[in-house]
C-alpha cells in the first residue's frame, strides 16, 4: 500500500522526518520504505487547448493548438480524450521526459512542437490511458511540478503481515505512528443528513456476511473529482475515474473500508446477499465474464447477480456518465470466503485485499457517512434513505495481560502501569488489575489480538524489542535417531545414485493430456485453484512426471538419460511414496575402433535386460532374491519387453519399454525404459495402519527374515544340461521354478537358450546344478535324480518332453 505522508499528517500532528518514521515502523513490525513522489521535470507547463482538428494525413492523430498564456504551440497527439478548453501538461522543446528528449517532430506535413503528458509519462503511474486532464480552475502557465508536488512529497510504501489489516489505511497507519511516537490521533466525524425514505430492502441469505449497510443518494452528477482528491489517489497509486468511483477509492484508502456504488436505476427489486448458483455467470467491471460456484458470495437483485461480494463489481450496474441515482454499499464479508473466491477467479482487488485481512466492522457507518458527505459535496444530490443489517453485534473480547507473562516472554519487566499506557496508545481500552491489565479488544484489532501472548507482542514492540538481551538456545546433546522410513528411502536413493542415475524433483501436479496419450485413467483428484492447466491434477504415477522431464531434456538435446525420482503419488484415500526410474540412449558413451579387420565399440545402449538388472540388483540389495516377473498389460508398455514385479506374491512395481506407438505420440525416442517401485504406504487417517498394507517394499523389508549364514559347500556340484520342448505359450520362468522345486538337490538353474521349433512349439535349454551337502553325488544318483525330475515336470507341465 502506498500512502502520502502529507495525508497521514491530516490525522496526527507530527513533525518527524519521513525516514525516521519509516525506521520506527520497521522496528515495530510494519515493513516500510519511503520514497519521493515522482521527480521534478524541467521544461513542462500547463496549457489550455484552443482547438482540436483531425490530422490531414494521419487518421489516428489529432492536431491541437494550445497556449501557456504567453505563446501558442502546435501539438500532435494520438490521445483521444483531449477537447477544446481542456487544461493539460505540455513538455516543451528541450525537455527530458524519461529517456526521451523532446524536439520538433514532423508527422507528414505537420510539425509537433512538444508532447502532452500522461500520468505514466510523468513517472507517477504504472499505466494511464490518455493525457492527464487538469481541473478547469488551473491557470495556463502554472508549473506542474509545484502543482503536483513532483519530487517533494514523501510516499510510504508498506507491506504488512496478513494479521495486520488494521494498518491498511491512512487512519490505521496514523494510529500506529501515533502509538510509536506517543501522539494522539485526531478523529474527523462526518456531518450528513439522511432522509428516512423507503429504499430497496436488503436480505442476507448467507452467514458469510456480517454487516451490510446501504445508502441511496439521488440527484448526483457524474463528473471528474476535485483535484485534491485526484492528487491523493494518484499519490496512493490509483488512477482517477470519476467523482463517485474516486470517492469510494478515497474512503477505502483513508478509512480501510471497501465501498461500492451501484447505479440504482439498473437494480431490479430488492438487494440479496446470497451464495451464487452453480454455473451462474456475471460480467465484471474488468470486462471478463466469470462463472461462479455455490462457494462464491454475490450481491444480487431480484433478477441477477450484480457484484461478486468483496471482490469486484458487475458491469450491469456500473456507474457511468448517465447515472443520477446510486446505492452506496458498505459491508463486512467473511475473510476466508472472499479469499477463496478471489483466488479461484484470479482477481485481486484493493477491496478483496482488505477483506481478506479483516475490516473494522464498527467503523463501517462512520466511513460510509464520510463517503456520503463527500459525494453530496462534489457530485450534488441528496441522501434519501439508509438500511443497516447487522445480525450479530460486535462484543469485544477481554484479555488479561499479567506482568509475570511479559517478564517470562520478553526477558525484561514492563510494569502494568506502563503496559496500560502502551496499549491505550494503540487505542485499546485497558484497565489495571491486581496482577496486570485487562484489555477490551476493539473491532479493528479483532482479527489479530486473541490471546495474552498477542498483547505481550504489542507492549514489547512499542517498548522496543532491542531491549531483549542476547541469549543462546539450549541444544540437547542426545543423539537423534532417524526414522526407519527415512533410512529406507535414503538407502534407496543412495543405491540409484551409486549406479549412475541422476535424481530429479518434479511437481506433484500434472495435466491430463499425457494420461490420455498413455491411455490410462485420469486421476480423480483435481486442483480447484490451479495456476496453469498443465498443473491441474494430482498425479497417481511417477511415470508421467518422468516422461515430462525426459521431454524437457530432449529440447536441450540431452538424449542420454538415467534419472530417478523418489516422491509421492496420490489416491482418494491414501498416498504412496514411490521410486520411479527412466533410462534411454547410451548406457556407456564410448567410441568405435577400426583397424583393418579388427573392429569393436566401447559404447553400450540401454536395453530391457540392462534396465531389469539395475532394478533386480536394488531388490537383491534389500535381501529379496526370490523375485517373480509376470507379463504386464499396461497400455503404455511394450508387451514383449515389460514385466510386473512380485515378491512373496505381492506386486511391488513394474518395469518395461515404452510402447512404440506411445513413444511416437509423445515425440520421445523408442528406446525409453521406465519403471516404478512402491516403497511406502502413507495413510490419511490415523486409523489406517500403513504397516498392515500389502505390496510395499518397506513393509516387506521390515518383516523379512534375518539372513542366516550358510556354510560354503564342501562337496562339488554336478552340472547337467537339458533341452525341453514345450508349448509356445508356456512362460519360461514357470519352467525354471518347476525345475528348482522338483528336487532338494537342485541348487541352481540357468537358462542359456530359447529356440522356436515352429509357431506352436519352442525349445528351452537350461543348465542345472545338483549338489548334496554331505557327500559327492555319483553319476548313478544324478541319473536317478534326472529321471525323477523329468517325471515331476511331465506331471506339472502339459506337453513337455526332453529333446534328444
Amino acid at each position: 500500500m502506498r500512502v502520502p505522508y502529507s495525508w497521514i499528517k491530516e490525522f496526527i500532528d507530527i513533525d518527524v522526518p519521513a525516514e525516521k518514521v519509516a525506521e520506527k515502523l520497521n522496528e515495530t513490525g510494519i515493513e516500510t520504505v519511503v520514497e519521493k513522489f515522482g521527480r521534478k521535470i524541467e521544461g513542462i507547463t500547463v496549457v489550455r487547448i484552443l482547438s482540436v482538428k483531425k490530422h490531414p494525413e494521419r487518421d489516428k492523430l489529432l492536431v491541437c493548438e494550445v497556449t501557456d498564456g504567453k505563446r501558442k504551440y502546435q501539438i500532435i497527439t494520438a490521445a483521444q480524450n483531449v477537447f477544446e478548453g481542456a487544461k493539460v501538461i505540455l513538455a516543451k522543446e528541450g525537455t527530458n521526459v524519461g529517456d526521451i528528449l523532446i524536439k520538433p517532430v514532423k508527422f507528414g506535413s505537420v510539425v509537433s512542437e512538444g508532447m502532452f503528458l500522461s500520468l505514466e509519462e510523468l513517472g507517477i503511474a504504472e499505466k494511464a490511458e490518455g493525457v492527464f486532464i487538469l481541473p478547469e480552475n488551473i491557470k495556463e502557465g502554472e508549473d506542474p511540478n509545484e502543482l503536483l508536488g513532483l519530487g517533494e512529497d514523501d510516499i510510504f510504501e508498506i507491506e504488512i503481515t496478513p494479521n495486520r489489516g488494521d494498518a491498511l489505511s491512512v487512519r490505521g497507519l496514523a494510529r500506529e505512528i501515533g502509538a510509536v511516537f506517543g501522539i494522539k490521533r485526531k478523529e474527523k466525524f462526518p456531518v450528513v443528513s439522511i432522509a428516512q425514505e423507503d429504499i430497496p430492502e436488503v436480505k442476507l441469505l448467507s452467514d458469510k456476511v456480517y454487516r451490510y449497510r446501504a445508502v441511496v443518494i439521488k440527484g448526483v452528477k457524474v463528473d471528474s473529482s476535485p483535484f485534491e482528491i485526484q492528487l491523493k489517489l494518484i499519490k496512493s497509486g490509483q488512477n482517477p475515474i470519476n467523482n463517485i468511483v474516486d470517492i469510494t477509492n478515497y474512503i477505502l484508502i483513508q478509512e480501510g473500508q471497501p465501498l461500492h456504488a451501484f447505479d440504482l436505476k439498473k437494480i431490479k427489486g430488492d438487494i440479496y446477499v446470497r451464495n451464487a448458483k452453480d454455473g451462474e455467470k456475471i460480467l465484471t467491471l474488468d470486462g471478463e465474464e466469470r462463472e461462479l460456484t455455490p462457494e462464491d458470495l454475490v450481491i444480487a437483485d431480484s433478477e441477477k447477480a450484480i457484484a461478486v461480494a468483496g471482490v469486484i463489481g458487475g458491469e450491469n450496474t456500473k456507474v457511468d456518465e448517465s447515472t443520477t441515482e446510486i446505492l452506496l454499499e458498505a459491508a463486512v464479508f467473511d475473510n476466508i470466503s472472499v479469499r477463496k473466491t478471489s483466488k479461484r477467479l484470479s482477481v485481486s482487488t484493493e477491496s478483496s485485499y482488505r477483506f481478506e485481512r479483516g475490516v473494522d466492522i464498527e467503523n463501517l457507518p462512520n466511513a460510509q457517512d464520510k463517503a456520503v458527505e463527500l459525494i453530496i459535496k462534489t457530485a450534488g444530490g441528496e441522501a434519501f434513505g439508509e438500511i443497516d443489517v447487522y445480525p450479530k453485534l460486535y462484543r469485544p473480547e477481554e484479555i488479561i495481560l499479567r506482568e509475570k507473562t511479559t517478564k517470562r516472554v520478553l526477558g525484561f519487566d514492563i510494569p502494568k502501569e506502563k503496559a496500560k499506557e502502551l496499549l491505550e496508545r494503540l487505542e485499546i481500552p485497558t484497565e489495571i488489575t491486581e496482577d496486570g491489565t485487562l484489555s477490551k479488544i476493539p473491532a479493528f484489532r479483532a482479527f489479530d489480538l486473541q490471546r495474552e501472548i498477542d498483547l505481550v507482542e504489542e507492549v514489547g514492540r512499542l517498548e522496543g524489542l532491542n531491549r531483549v538481551e542476547e541469549t543462546f538456545p539450549r541444544i540437547s546433546v542426545r543423539s537423534f535417531r532417524k526414522s526407519e522410513e527415512f533410512r529406507f528411502e535414503t538407502r534407496t536413493r543412495d543405491f540409484f545414485k551409486d549406479n549412475g542415475f541422476d535424481e530429479v524433483v518434479s511437481y506433484t501436479f500434472v495435466d491430463e493430456d499425457i494420461y490420455n496419450i498413455l491411455e490410462i485413467p485420469v486421476p480423480p483428484i483435481r486442483i480447484k485453484n490451479y495456476l496453469l492447466k498443465t498443473q491441474s491434477i494430482m498425479r497417481d504415477s511417477l511415470a508421467v512426471s518422468l516422461i515430462k522431464t525426459l521431454k524437457h531434456n530432449l529440447r536441450f538435446r540431452n538424449t542420454d538419460l538415467k534419472i530417478f525420482e523418489i516422491s509421492s503419488v496420490f489416491f482418494e484415500k491414501h498416498e504412496e511414496i514411490r521410486a520411479g526410474l527412466l533410462a534411454t540412449g547410451n548406457l556407456i558413451r564410448g567410441f568405435n575402433f577400426t583397424k583393418e579387420n579388427l573392429r569393436f565399440s566401447t559404447s553400450q545402449r540401454w536395453d530391457f535386460l540392462k534396465f531389469k538388472g539395475v532394478v533386480e540388483s536394488y531388490l537383491k540389495s534389500l535381501g529379496f532374491f526370490d523375485i517373480e516377473l509376470k507379463p504386464s498389460d499396461r497400455p503404455y508398455l511394450n508387451p514383449y519387453e515389460s514385466a510386473e514385479l512380485f515378491i512373496e506374491g505381492e506386486n511391488v512395481g513394474y518395469i518395461g519399454k515404452i510402447h512404440p506407438k506411445k513413444a511416437g505420440r509423445l515425440e520421445i525416442p523408442k528406446d525409453v525404459y521406465i519403471g516404478e517401485l512402491k516403497l511406502r504406504y502413507v495413510p490419511r487417517e490415523l486409523s489406517d495402519k500403513a504397516e498392515e498394507k500389502a505390496g510395499y517394499l518397506f513393509n516387506l523389508y521390515r518383516e523379512k527374515q534375518v539372513p542366516v549364514f550358510k556354510e560354503l559347500p564342501k562337496f562339488p556340484a554336478v552340472k547337467r544340461d537339458f533341452a525341453f520342448e514345450v508349448d509356445e505359450s508356456l512362460q519360461v520362468d514357470k519352467l525354471l521354478k518347476a525345475i528348482k522345486e522338483a528336487s532338494e538337490y537342485v541348487e541352481k538353474v540357468e537358462l542359456f537358450d530359447v529356440y522356436y521349433l515352429d509357431r506352436d512349439r519352442k525349445s528351452v535349454a537350461v543348465s542345472v546344478d545338483f549338489r548334496a551337502e554331505d557327500r559327492s553325488l555319483s553319476d548313478e544318483e544324478v541319473n536317478k535324480l534326472t529321471e525323477e525330475l523329468l517325471k515331476k515336470l511331465e506331471s506339472k507341465i502339459e506337453g513337455i518332453k526332453l529333446r534328444s
